[in-house]
């Protein structure tokens, strides 16, 4: 099969294992608490695959000369940074961070969307102007102003996702060379410090209770960290509940009231109860399929902006996997980011759905490269 077709059918696969489990974990919570109708979220995230679909056929049909145009990159930064400022500005504030935007009644969250366009930012300036020093100074400051930005909201899952993951995979795809990374790894890592200390002296109550809760990962059944770890341990009992084959599809206890949002964050943990080992397996699977046949066409492409733009989705959702799966394991502290492509969200689904339509660019862009058809500049 064409890496472009097995993009397109893993996607199908995972929008429809999503839609099958968001409706499995979401109607207790839908009655209990919201008093809304069963199906309300699986309705939802079934209009939001629509959007998304939509705009995966809209993204990987758009021409990848309008990226040579200055004007492009100039809209793809403002409307970055634009998204980033107002959320801070007139965002909706919630669970102690700002971090959505209602626009004409429709909620969303930004960081989604800015994800995707910090990959094509980045990915237009090194198409248009190599991998010199100046650029890298560039792209450095822009990427540092970015993650600040989410940072304030504040966004540490996000922010960690955009810094550490999609900055070094796209320096790593621009061929900078070693010594110029290990440079830029201690610039950075002495400038968040410097930050941190700053912030801890200037404003010492952005490290909240609440924040600093979040480290009861590493001892969550401490008499102490039971307030603070009570979701962790709640899916520790959902994992431990499933076993090998799962009580079955629909018959989880823990998402009954116990696990506050067992359809967004923490949907792994009921899936590991329903649908035990295999079930985990299989979702992991998918993620990984569509990851890698992402690097796959990355390494196929000739292009720089294809490769790029294919490695930076690759690690995007590889990253925000791994974030998700080690938070609700208590590996690594939770960070609040959705599973990639499962957890109910529609802007996280939406954006995800764009990034799988350029990557579906790149892939028809090889096929026709082959067959001679296209002449890169």
């Amino acid at each position: 099969m064409r890496a472009g077709r097995l993009l397109f059918v893993t996607y199908l696969l995972l929008a429809v294992w999503s839609l099958l489990l968001v409706y499995s974990t979401s109607y207790g919570v839908a009655i209990m608490r919201y008093k809304v109708d069963p199906s309300y979220f699986f309705n939802r995230q079934l209009l939001f695959y629509g959007l998304g679909l939509l705009g995966l056929l809209i993204c990987s049909r758009i021409n990848v000369k309008l990226f040579y145009q200055r004007v492009t990159l100039r809209i793809l930064s403002l409307g970055l940074l634009g998204l980033l400022v107002l959320v801070l500005v007139t965002g909706n504030a919630a669970n102690n961070a700002q971090r959505w935007l209602s626009i004409f009644g429709v909620t969303f969250q930004p960081t989604e969307t800015v994800k995707l366009l910090l990959i094509l930012v980045i990915a237009t300036v090194f198409l248009r102007k190599g991998c010199g020093v100046r650029v890298q100074h560039w792209v450095l400051g822009f990427l540092f102003l970015t993650i600040a930005l989410v940072f304030l909201q504040p966004d540490l899952g996000t922010a960690l996702i955009l810094g550490v993951i999609i900055g070094v995979a796209l320096f790593l795809t621009s061929g900078v060379g070693l010594s110029r990374l290990v440079r830029v790894f201690i610039w950075a890592f002495g400038l968040i410090i410097l930050v941190a200390t700053l912030i801890y002296f200037f404003h010492p109550d952005f490290f909240s209770a609440a924040k600093l809760g979040r480290f009861a990962f590493l001892d969550p059944f401490n008499l102490e960290n039971l307030d603070a770890s009570y979701q962790l341990r709640n899916g520790y009992y959902a994992i431990g509940s499933g076993g090998v084959f799962g009580t079955g599809l629909g018959g989880s206890i823990q998402k009954l009231g116990y696990l506050p949002e067992p359809h967004t964050d923490f949907i792994m943990t009921v899936i590991a109860e329903e649908l035990g080992v295999f079930g985990v397996i299989w979702t992991i699977f998918l993620l990984m399929l569509l990851s890698f046949t992402a690097l796959y066409i990355a390494v196929c492409s000739h292009f720089i902006f294809d490769s790029m733009v294919c490695i930076g989705v690759a690690a995007w959702i590889s990253v925000q996997m791994f974030l998700n799966l080690g938070g609700v394991s208590g590996i690594i502290p939770l960070t609040g980011v959705p599973l990639p492509f499962i957890s109910y969200g529609g802007s996280s689904v939406v954006m995800l759905s764009c990034a799988v339509g350029f990557v579906m660019a790149a892939a028809r862009r090889n096929l026709l490269a082959k067959s001679r058809e296209v002449v890169y500049l």
